[in-house]
């Protein structure tokens, strides 16, 4: 086998440096936050075109992520097409949505809906890769903690993806009314990361689905966290 590379099962583990995907996760989640913010605070439409064009910069690098975290984390060629074929689709479908090439909100929300269903299929589907990646013996635990950041902030990029298809079906399910597109995703995400965190967010009367969801959320993110710790334990006796 070929040095820097390591082999668990059909994937493939090259050498990766899970630190920069981490980072770059952050960056998109904070400026995906920000313009929300912005554009919610002037609150006009030209405003509200002119954020989704600017979302779909940080979208850009997000797909790029995401195949690159593929072709790292798995060698099978067809998943890898697949996932390829799956994110120029969602792209091209985020053009149409979060450009002004529609009119109705309703036929944007079912473009938007198309997006993150696709997404989310990717999103779970490389969580899946990445856990079984981290909790592998051939690790560093420098490579295992950074792994797990950048999983942990992708479980919660994923579960806003899903929050999302359901505020793009009734925009009004965090108890408050809010604009399709950029406005309903950065909330999402901010919903995501709180129930994650377990910090608890600014909406107290969310629709029951939502409210029952966001505690799945929050149990997974205890979970996850209690798992990493017994993991990093198991390998620090094995070093000992």
């Amino acid at each position: 086998m070929e040095t820097g590379q390591r082999k668990f099962g059909k994937t493939l583990l090259p050498t990766k440096n899970y630190m920069q995907v981490a980072l770059i996760e952050i960056m998109l989640i904070f400026s995906v936050l920000v313009m929300g913010d912005i554009a919610a605070a002037l609150g006009s439409s030209s405003t509200g075109s002119a954020v989704s064009m600017a979302l779909l910069i940080p979208e850009a690098v997000y797909v790029y992520i995401l195949f690159r975290l593929t072709t790292l984390l798995t060698d099978n060629r067809v998943m890898q097409r697949i996932v390829a074929v799956l994110l120029v689709a969602a792209a091209i479908l985020s053009v149409v949505g979060l450009l002004p090439l529609m009119s109705g909100d309703e036929s944007k929300s079912q473009v938007l809906i198309a997006v993150h269903l696709i997404l989310c299929f990717i999103e779970c589907y490389l969580i899946a890769l990445g856990l079984q990646d981290i909790y592998i013996d051939k690790l560093t635990l420098r490579e295992r903690l950074w792994g797990s950041v950048a999983m942990y902030l992708l479980i919660a990029i994923g579960w806003a993806s899903f929050y999302e298809i359901f505020l793009l079906t009734d925009h009004t399910l965090f108890g408050v009314e809010l604009i399709p597109g950029y406005q309903t995703y950065s909330e999402a995400l901010y919903y995501s990361l709180c129930s994650l965190s377990g910090t608890g967010s600014i909406y107290s009367n969310p629709n029951h689905l939502i409210r029952n969801l966001s505690l799945i959320e929050s149990v997974w993110g205890v979970l996850f966290l209690v798992m990493l710790i017994g993991r990093v334990f198991t390998v620090s006796d094995k070093e000992e």
